[in-house]
């Protein structure tokens, strides 16, 4: 009898230990969940800016789009571009970040379409770090020079 006395005794305790410390381990994932998002949002900027006011210009080709399957939502695009004849593949998750207009073309089909050309800006030392600007549609080689003349005017203001 005394046996199963010490046995609820202990499982009540236990239970205690696990609701009180199991609401702190909750906080503090919580806590560990923002700190994470907030780090690769910031790190992602980063990343967007850096390539617009040092990055290579290429003209990037819009090869598909990726969903969450649970609700439909767009998770990232893929595009190819091509830097003197060597072929590079990229995604990109955050390209909604740079306009509306990317936002919109990021999850529009009607906007950016398998196909459709877009500025891309990679990195001068490692041409697999780029990104596609969705709101910098190419329909021919005077939009891409246009492109170009428009971010070093910017980048000799920075």
């Amino acid at each position: 009898m005394k046996l199963k006395n010490i046995n609820c005794f202990i499982m009540e305790n236990l239970n205690d230990f696990i609701r009180e410390k199991g609401i702190i381990l909750i906080v503090i994932l919580g806590i560990g969940a923002i700190i994470f998002v907030e780090f690769s949002d910031r790190r992602g900027k980063n990343k967007r800016e850096e390539l617009k006011l040092n990055g290579g210009f290429a003209i990037g080709e819009f090869t598909d789009r990726s969903y969450y399957s649970s609700n439909g939502m767009v998770n990232s695009i893929g595009y190819s571009f091509a830097i003197n004849s060597k072929k590079f593949r990229g995604g990109d998750n955050n390209c909604g970040w740079d306009s509306r207009e990317a936002s919109n073309a990021f999850i529009d089909k009607k906007k950016a379409d398998v196909g459709d050309k877009f500025l891309v800006l990679y990195d001068l030392k490692n041409p697999k770090r780029s990104i596609i600007r969705l709101d910098y549609p190419i329909k021919d080689s005077s939009d891409f020079k246009k492109y170009v003349k428009e971010f070093e005017e910017m980048r000799k203001q920075k």
